[in-house]
């Protein structure tokens, strides 16, 4: 394939992202080939390229994940951009799942910071599905809390958030750390701890209540994923406490009419729940 060879060497990422879904699993299969042979540039960009592909396609790139392994505990200057893939490929597959958690969770322990934040997210994404998987590396995770590191703190945060969607219960101890890292999180990186707030708030409704003001300030934001994260967080809650979510009805009245159809259908979505 030609035309790959000649993009990767000259590092034209976006261009090889737009191959795989012309071919996908040609292009995947001449991806992991190349991820074996080529310079840590080249690989770090593949490894990129199949993570966000893989998180969309996990089934095209499911079967490599032992070969992007093998290539990982070769090269560990690879290993922040692959904790990233391989959570992205495996987080819907149990069984490649626990074949990868020993690397991440060695990776949660790496003196590197972005190597642990990476990691972190990586085990966010399978503890979603498996919390059992990850539940013994929760305290690495809260230990990233009290980080200094900003970034630090909201993987570790987004991490737990993830687990927290499905799992409450295995953070619900944690969430007065959790809303001191949402107060200086960056909109863009706080979705796993919004998500987490709706599984937290349906369940245990009094740990939420004092900080609704600021779950429903994100219906405001500029960023079209924050809305929807908290149009979801906030329609959750409202199925098991509608009191609480009074003061969001004239926003998601608003954002039902939003031109983004996905921020309308959730607003109508969210107002069903609670008989709007």
């Amino acid at each position: 394939m030609e035309n790959l060879e000649k993009l990767l060497k000259e590092k034209k990422f976006g261009e090889v992202s737009d191959l795989l879904y012309q071919d996908r699993q040609a292009v995947v299969r001449e991806l992991i080939s190349y991820l074996e042979i080529s310079d840590d540039d080249t690989r770090r960009g593949i490894l990129n390229v199949l993570g966000r592909f893989g998180f969309d396609h996990p089934e095209d790139v499911y079967a490599y994940t032992g070969k992007i392994m093998k290539v990982l505990e070769e090269n560990t200057v690879l290993k922040s951009e692959g904790a990233c893939a391989l959570g992205n490929l495996v987080f819907n597959y149990r069984d490649k799942s626990e074949e990868v958690l020993p690397m991440l969770k060695e990776m949660l322990a790496d003196a590197d910071p972005l190597v642990r934040q990476d990691a972190a997210y990586a085990l966010g994404n399978i503890g979603f599905n498996y919390p059992d998987l990850v539940e013994d590396r929760i305290p690495g995770l809260v230990r990233m809390l009290d980080s200094s590191d900003e970034d630090e703190r909201e993987a570790g945060a987004h991490a737990l958030g993830k687990i927290g969607v499905n799992s409450p219960e295995l953070i619900k101890d944690q969430t007065p750390k959790l809303v001191a890292v949402l107060k200086h999180a960056k909109e863009t990186s706080c979705g796993g701890v919004v998500f987490a707030f709706g599984a937290l708030g349906f369940n245990y409704p009094d740990l939420v209540s004092e900080h609704m003001p600021q779950l429903i300030g994100y219906l405001k934001s500029s960023d079209p994923t924050v809305v929807k994260n908290a149009i979801m967080a906030i329609g959750i809650i409202g199925m098991s406490s509608p009191g609480l979510i009074e003061d969001a009805i004239p926003y998601l009245e608003e954002l039902s009419r939003s031109k983004d159809m996905e921020i309308g259908l959730n607003a109508k979505v969210a107002m069903s729940r609670i008989g709007k």
